[in-house]
């Protein structure tokens, strides 16, 4: 079962992020002050959507990500129901690869029946803070049609999805809503670390 402190960092986590991303979200009128806007994507068509989410399910990225989060798992012997040893991990690492698949599907299907295009596009700014603000927004939001930043319904319940889901055919000790709710703080948490990785890695 989780410990209080690691549900309470969790929900912190979240928090920070879902008001960091709301105050952003609340001040349309200040983004002048951000410039340069990132730029406009070309329209994302039903076939680039495909061929990226068959690209997303087998990133090498996603691969590794499921290692260490099965490694993580077998260290902090979570769930113990699966125990230690090779079987351990290979229960965790294909639970972590599930989650993954389950997520990606959720997303590419949402997206598409939402017209939400969750492609990371960098900000093109220059400053510190205003790159990280842009990241933690970008976790949470997307891009209609016409290229307009909008709150990602389809990234948000992805998220959320697959992290209840996934509760499905964990043991006990990690079942349950309770689990689940502590799963999607880390998953964003987790999203928002990587685009704040994207950022900086665009030159």
């Amino acid at each position: 079962m989780q410990t209080k402190p690691v549900r309470h960092r969790a929900v912190i986590l979240l928090g920070a992020l879902l008001g960091t991303a709301g105050l952003a979200w609340g001040q349309d009128a200040d983004r002048s002050m951000l410039s340069p806007q990132p730029p406009v994507q070309p329209r994302l068509t039903q076939s680039d959507r495909t061929k990226l989410y068959f690209k997303a399910l087998i990133n090498p990225l996603s691969f590794l990500e499921s290692g260490a989060s099965a490694g993580l798992g077998q260290w902090r012997d979570r769930p113990w129901e699966w125990r230690q040893g090779a079987s351990g991990y290979g229960k965790r690492y294909v639970s972590s690869f599930a989650q993954h698949v389950t997520q990606e599907t959720l997303r590419f299907g949402l997206a598409a029946l939402l017209h939400e295009d969750n492609r990371y596009v960098p900000s093109g700014r220059t400053n510190i803070f205003p790159r990280v603000l842009y990241a933690l927004e970008s976790t949470l939001q997307s891009r209609d049609d016409n290229g307009v930043r909008q709150v990602s319904y389809s990234n948000i319940a992805s998220l959320a999805g697959a992290s209840l889901l996934s509760r499905t055919w964990q043991p006990a000790s990690s079942g349950g809503a309770g689990n689940g709710a502590v799963n999607f703080g880390l998953a964003v948490a987790f999203a928002a670390g990587v685009n704040v990785t994207r950022e900086f890695l665009h030159r």
